[in-house]
């Protein structure tokens, strides 16, 4: 099962990340260049695993998006040391997900796993340098003392470091390992917190091997040519309504998979209803095979959302659904909070699904989305 949740909440990983998306002046070439960039970033998503690949317990879905230098800062631990040293070896753009093996502070085990772009093999190869060096060598926002360098056995290029908890959540402490492996133009970023080192090993070195080939069959956009990039491909952006969010943009199969709870069965599902793109803004649209097609990932959305959305212990049960939409159906979790509120809905091949913190909200968007879709006829 699956579905996408729009921002973070409680009894979540999530946490917001300001949209780098937005603009009034995409006419100038700094500004072109930029927004190609992250719409190349939009289309590494579909070269990156799934966290649920390397390990399918980790169906929550944490922090997922564009790898700009807010996302990088979010994703490292608030560790701006790491984040200059990309950015010093030319960081162009990436992608990053995230996933946990339970929500809010009861996990044991949670993969951050992404793809950064440089502008060619060596300046990757100094950056997994530099960025190991910074990781080891400074300190997030909230560690109290820096990373070990370590060896990985079987992995002689990554630069792998460990922090080790002694207090928390987890009895007996846990540990938070970091690592940076070049591959051609790219760095492979993966950051496991687990409960022993032995674990973040191994889950550190089977991401990076499976990230590999991923890569390797990954068309890149030569960097002289982002501008030229659309971030809307399909046009799908345009159809979704509301704010913009970190995880704004226009995805394929894959890159929406990163989006949703149990990645690896979302992925399926979306390629069995024939979904080859979804804008992401305040909604999540979708184009589906066919109107039956739509119908199916509709329900897959809503069975997901009941199965895996918590508030504390409070799960979603059915609501009242806006009038106005009347192929919406909507459910709600009653000790409110951010995504308390979610519905779906279903015109011609199109699905829309809809994450808000109150009924208002939440009729309002569907009621938006339903009218996005129906003009398109």
């Amino acid at each position: 099962m699956l579905t996408v949740a729009a921002c973070s909440s409680e009894g979540s990983q999530r946490q917001v990340v300001p949209s780098a998306a937005a603009t009034t002046s995409a006419d100038r070439p700094a500004e072109r260049h930029r927004l190609g960039a992250l719409a190349e970033g939009a289309r590494m998503a579909e070269a990156l695993v799934l966290p649920a690949e390397v390990d399918p317990a980790l169906v929550y879905p944490g922090t997922s998006g564009v790898l700009t230098r807010t996302m990088l800062l979010v994703s490292v631990g608030h560790n701006d040391v790491i984040r200059d040293a990309a950015t010093k070896n030319g960081l162009l753009t990436g992608f990053v997900s995230a996933g946990s093996d339970s929500t809010g502070s009861s996990f044991t085990t949670v993969l951050t796993h992404g793809v950064m772009r440089f502008p060619d093999e060596s300046s990757a190869t100094r950056a997994a340098e530099d960025l190991g060096h910074a990781a080891s060598t400074s300190r997030g926002m909230l560690e109290t003392e820096s990373r070990q360098a370590v060896s990985l056995s079987g992995a002689p290029d990554t630069r792998f470091c460990l922090y080790k908890h002694h207090s928390g959540s987890n009895e007996g402490g846990s540990v938070d390992s970091m690592a940076f492996t070049p591959h051609g133009k790219f760095v492979v970023f993966t950051r496991v917190s687990s409960r022993t080192d032995t674990e973040a090993a191994a889950m550190t070195i089977s991401a990076v091997d499976l990230q590999r080939p991923l890569l390797d069959s990954f068309a890149a956009t030569d960097q002289g040519r982002f501008s030229e990039l659309s971030s809307d491909p399909e046009g799908m952006y345009a159809l979704s309504v509301g704010d913009d969010s970190g995880e704004s943009g226009s995805y394929g199969p894959r890159g929406a998979a990163h989006f949703a709870y149990d990645q690896v069965r979302a992925l399926q599902s979306f390629q069995e209803v024939g979904m080859t793109s979804v804008g992401i803004r305040g909604t999540y649209a979708y184009r589906t095979r066919d109107p039956e097609a739509a119908q199916l990932l509709a329900k897959v959305l809503a069975d997901s959302a009941v199965r895996y959305r918590r508030i504390r212990s409070d799960t979603l049960v059915p609501a009242t659904s806006p009038p106005e939409a009347g192929n919406s159906r909507c459910w709600s979790i009653a000790a409110g909070g951010n995504n308390s509120w979610h519905c779906v809905l279903s015109e011609g091949s199109y699905v829309g699904e809809i994450w808000a913190g109150s009924e208002s909200e939440a009729h309002d968007l569907t009621a938006r989305q339903q009218r996005a879709f129906a003009a398109t006829r």
